[in-house]
């Protein structure tokens, strides 16, 4: 994936990445929370790019919005998306809760925050200032 990187755009990816503050989707909606389970089912509207595709989500009558259920670990990592806690802070705070080493909560979260942004339902923003304070204020 970064194979066509330097080894120093490479890491400048990864602190970047580190640094990054998820956000929750505004339009997403909690259907369901299911405590026994741990699951928690959202809503979020779908998003179609473009005016043909506009055009024939209308026509086709596709439907405007998706539902998602998350597992424990995906309610987990829901929750403390809150705004001002970077990637980084999560995968430690994860660590400690599930008593992995952070290269094991990195590659777990990583993954959920891939499919949860991938989905609509967090966006992961970067600090203007490229000092992770100033996201947390």
């Amino acid at each position: 994936m970064f194979s066509h990187l330097s080894t120093g755009q490479q890491e400048k990816r990864f602190r970047d990445a580190l640094m990054a503050v998820p956000v929750r989707n505004a339009a997403a909606r909690i259907l369901s929370d299911n405590p026994q389970t741990g699951e928690l089912e959202i809503e979020v509207e779908l998003r179609y790019r473009g005016a043909v595709m506009n055009f024939l989500r209308r026509v086709l009558k596709a439907r405007t919005r998706k539902r998602y259920i998350l597992d424990r670990i995906g309610r987990s990592v829901w929750e403390m998306v809150d705004g001002r806690r970077t990637f980084e802070d999560i995968v430690d705070e994860f660590s400690k809760r599930e008593k992995l080493t952070f290269f094991e909560s990195r590659a777990l979260v990583g993954q959920y925050f891939q499919t949860l942004t991938r989905r609509g339902v967090i966006v992961p923003m970067l600090p203007r200032s490229g000092n992770v304070d100033a996201a947390k204020s």
